[in-house]
């Protein structure tokens, strides 16, 4: 449930699981729904970072590259 931002301030979503196959954590992120239909969801990989300035640091900060 915690709210996910692009690194260009996009609202992405939420996450909805954090998943280990071995190689880290993947964080699994669900876009908001549109049209009554669930949103999309998609995968990144977890990385330790600073946060960015700009950030109120209340959420998760996703590379925009990774939110297609």
């Amino acid at each position: 449930g915690l709210p996910a931002v692009s690194t260009t301030g996009e609202a992405l979503g939420v996450c909805i699981a954090v998943e280990n196959y071995g190689a880290g954590d993947v964080l699994e992120i669900e876009r908001p729904s549109a049209d009554g239909k669930p949103g999309k969801r998609f995968m990144v990989p977890m990385r330790a970072e600073a946060v960015p300035e700009w950030s109120d640091a209340a959420g998760l900060v996703i590379d925009a590259g990774y939110a297609e």
